[in-house]
């Protein structure tokens, strides 16, 4: 099958071509109830992927079309998520092929289009490309909803018959399941925000802030603040990897660490040094994430309010600050071995004390990334702590970094200041 025939700009899209012949139709009630399922998959507006694009790509060879889409429905335009033969990402979705596929909610096969009704005097039928012939399926999302559609386009007179309209619609399906893949990391998304403090413990004398920016949909960094008889448990960890896989993995590591944290009777774990903790749970962790082939760095720190004494230990992680009130700044280095390596391990005890107007920063290596990964970074990061030491602003200075840069891995963060006494 031969290209589409060129001209002097651009092709009118088949999707944008309007049924002059034809009223626009009411919205459907339901309409509200389609986008919201639609902005579940939060793929509206993203860009083309190779899981969509690999089914474009066949369909386009097995039909022998100049121009196949996976096409979502929007309110008032069409998305094209994959595309082949298709020179931009968007149309209007008013009175189109997608719109009219979605409507009839089966295959619906325009075998000559300037002999059709509705679409004979669409500018995409009278004028390049030229179409005469399509093919779409629904494509359904939550609910059951349709949410857009897989299409074919040709500019000569053809049909589909029983075998063609059976293989359009196999691999409708198999872009379906694309879809959910979608939906379920989005129901991911929000479980794991939901294992996130949605708001820091209120610890008399002290401000305490925390952020957690996964790379992807869900991350394997982890951000922890837990109250246990009394004092502030703090714990940052960073599974290897990204992804859903580091995610579940983080979860396993939460439950792990808040259970040796919390000991075995109340007012025990209260003696029980950090690093006594970190062993309890490499012990516990250690079958897992050797199956997994992962590991874990983990920074875990214990504070007794009253005095700003912390106890903590350090698995690999080596990425906390301590910004003190005369101005000096002090890199908390860890120089332990993640956890996974081995049960075994030891893991030493450190300690120190805040005083008033002390503050601490734990981050994750994806802010660290962010600095540029070199020594000059951890500086960076102590020059942001010294001009931001209010935990609130210091994460406004972290979230902003970060938004700006577009990490490639997670980006979490804790803050903690003792506030100095009146």
């Amino acid at each position: 099958m031969s290209a589409l025939p060129a001209t002097g700009s651009a092709p009118v899209l088949p999707s944008t071509g309007s049924a002059v012949a034809r009223p626009v139709p009411a919205v459907d009630p339901g309409e509200s109830r389609r986008l919201e399922a639609l902005e579940q998959l939060q793929l509206l507006g993203t860009g083309r992927e190779e899981r969509f694009d690999r089914i474009t790509r066949l369909a386009q060879r097995v039909f022998d079309v100049p121009i196949a889409t996976v096409t979502l429905i929007a309110e008032d335009h069409l998305w094209f998520k994959s595309a082949q033969g298709m020179p931009v990402d968007r149309a209007d979705r008013q009175a189109s092929f997608c719109d009219r596929t979605m409507v009839l909610r089966g295959t619906h096969v325009v075998p000559d289009a300037l002999q059709d009704p509705v679409f004979a005097t669409a500018p995409a039928v009278c004028g390049p490309p030229n179409v005469r012939f399509y093919a779409g399926h629904p494509l359904t999302g939550p609910g059951g909803m349709v949410i857009g559609t897989l299409c074919l386009f040709d500019t000569r007179p053809r049909t589909l018959d029983t075998r063609g309209v059976a293989v359009l619609e196999e691999l409708a399906r198999w872009t379906e399941e694309e879809l959910a893949t979608s939906a379920d990391m989005e129901r991911a998304r929000e479980v794991q925000a939901a294992l996130l403090p949605d708001r820091p413990p209120e610890v008399p004398g002290y401000a305490i802030a925390g952020t957690c920016r996964p790379a992807a949909a869900v991350g394997g960094d982890l951000l922890d603040l837990d109250v246990v008889d009394g004092d502030l448990v703090v714990t940052l960890a960073d599974v290897m990897g990204k992804g859903a896989g580091a995610a579940i993995l983080m979860a396993t590591v939460r439950a792990v660490l808040r259970a040796a944290s919390r000991g075995d009777t109340p007012g025990a774990a209260a003696d029980r040094p950090e690093s006594a903790v970190l062993a309890a749970a490499a012990r516990t962790l250690q079958p897992d994430l050797a199956r997994a082939g992962s590991f874990v760095t983990c920074f875990t720190g214990r504070l007794e309010a009253a005095t700003g004494r912390l106890r903590y230990a350090d698995a690999g992680h080596g990425l906390a600050v301590v910004h003190r009130a005369d101005g000096s700044t002090q890199h908390l280095a860890g120089e332990d071995l993640p956890l996974g390596v081995e049960a075994d391990l030891p893991w030493a005890a450190h300690e120190l004390v805040l005083d008033p107007g002390d503050t601490l920063l734990v981050f994750s290596d994806g802010l660290f990334d962010v600095l540029g990964g070199t020594r000059e970074a951890l500086e960076h990061v102590a020059r942001l702590v010294r001009a931001h030491p209010d935990p609130e602003t210091l994460l406004d200075q972290v979230r902003g970094l970060t938004a700006a840069a577009r990490p490639l891995d997670d980006v979490t963060a804790i803050a903690l200041r003792r506030l100095a006494t009146s």
